[in-house]
């Protein structure tokens, strides 16, 4: 186990009963879900993929990924396939903004109440976008692209809801005609980032528990903060890659890496992290408090941390890239001119970075270091064998139901724990 991994391991039976204990409740099933998975995490008892290599004959087994949030192993899969995806849906040669959205301490917490108000959180803040560049140009009806992505913690992992958009400086007018939006009204922004939400927020809340205790503070927040809501609109100077690698990784991965973590002592975690005006921070806390901080973090099951608007919402972005395809082939090859007039100013190490870590690696054998190797067998915990290529091996064994009640994970993680006699 890696020491991320032992954490979780040696402490979550205890943090199970200090939860209990201090809230009357259960831990959300999704957490427990999520811990579960990492900790078997490719562990070839509860499944493996066989290779063979063509050249020496030798075997090697690879356990299955276990895709959990929590996961410090499955995220750079995640970063890949992810990268590929919104790849494929960013119209190219169109240069992108980040715009930042914040919202004050007082109503972080709501947010991550439920869900309905995650989802509330994220429309509000493409629609405030989205209006912004309309009344820009009124009478053309620019309809911009809009990619959201939604954070839930900050770089120390302390809850921090807050609001990433990658938007297109440009977009598609009333008659189908390409127009570029190079000019974002910070001020206005704010104003209307606070309305959307505020709005959205209050519909959220009618007819919810949460109702009588939120409302009012909903509704002091305009005379609280008569200047809006903080936002931020970068132009992004760099490849548009750089900057979904970097959202990617807060969405796909726990707040703190194991590098960040610099000691252990079986009670107390040190970790480190960049502290936006403090610098390098180094904090202590204790290993219930860690996880805890960890794993509050974690969206409910199926919940979409990303969100596409405007023309690169599912339903419109094929027909409007058909229709203004020649527009963007132009703008391919503007793009490619000023990457050259540029070229002699810019550090070779980002973009050299930036395709490193979406570079999937080739698997050697441990034998003979050839990449020559086939796949012969899939085993699975509760399916048994699902493919196998070898005659006089297993036979395939069709999918068969199975139970899937557990026992308490705690108690499975106090029995990996104990020694072998």
């Amino acid at each position: 186990m890696s020491v991320w991994q032992k954490i979780f391991a040696e402490h979550w039976g205890g943090f199970v009963e200090n939860y209990i204990q201090s809230t009357g409740e259960l831990p959300p099933p999704h957490w427990e879900e999520n811990v579960s998975r990492m900790l078997t995490c490719g562990d070839i008892s509860e499944g493996y993929y066989e290779y063979q290599c063509q050249d020496c004959g030798a075997t090697r087994k690879v356990g299955f990924t276990c895709k959990s949030r929590l996961c410090l192993r499955c995220f750079k899969t995640a970063i890949d396939d992810w990268l590929e995806q919104i790849k494929s849906i960013l119209f190219e040669g169109v240069v992108h903004r980040q715009v930042v959205l914040t919202i004050p301490t007082d109503l972080r917490p709501l947010i991550m109440i439920d869900e309905r108000f995650m989802k509330a959180f994220v429309d509000a803040g493409a629609l405030a976008t989205r209006l912004l560049i309309e009344e820009w140009r009124p009478k053309k009806r620019i309809r911009p692209g809009i990619v959201a992505v939604l954070q839930f913690h900050g770089r120390s992992g302390a809850q921090n809801p807050h609001l990433h958009l990658i938007v297109s400086e440009g977009g598609v007018g009333k008659n189908g005609e390409w127009h570029k939006v190079d000019y974002f009204h910070t001020k206005k922004l704010r104003k209307k980032w606070q309305y959307c939400l505020l709005m959205a927020l209050k519909k959220a809340l009618r007819g919810t528990k949460y109702q009588k205790e939120w409302l009012p503070i909903v509704n002091s927040m305009f005379d609280r903060y008569k200047s809006g809501f903080e936002c931020n609109c970068m132009p992004e100077k760099g490849e548009v890659e750089k900057l979904i690698l970097y959202l990617c990784k807060y969405v796909s991965s726990p707040p703190i890496s194991s590098r960040r973590i610099v000691e252990y002592d079986g009670q107390n975690v040190t970790f480190r992290y960049d502290d936006h005006r403090k610098g390098d921070t180094e904090e202590k806390l204790s290993a219930n408090e860690f996880i805890l901080r960890m794993i509050h973090n974690l969206p409910p099951k199926n919940f979409r941390m990303v969100r596409y608007y405007g023309i690169y919402a599912r339903p419109v972005r094929k027909k409007v890239r058909n229709r203004i395809l020649g527009t963007l082939q132009q703008l391919v090859v503007q793009t490619k001119i000023l990457a050259r007039r540029f070229k002699p100013y810019r550090g070779s190490t980002m973009p050299q970075a930036s395709k490193q870590a979406v570079t999937k690696l080739p698997m050697y054998c441990s034998q003979c270091g050839s990449i020559n190797l086939k796949l012969i067998r899939v085993w699975d915990k509760h399916k048994g064998f699902v493919y196998n290529s070898i005659r006089d091996g297993p036979v395939y064994h069709p999918t068969t139901s199975y139970s899937k009640q557990k026992r308490p994970l705690y108690s499975r993680f106090v029995q990996m724990l104990l020694p072998i006699n």
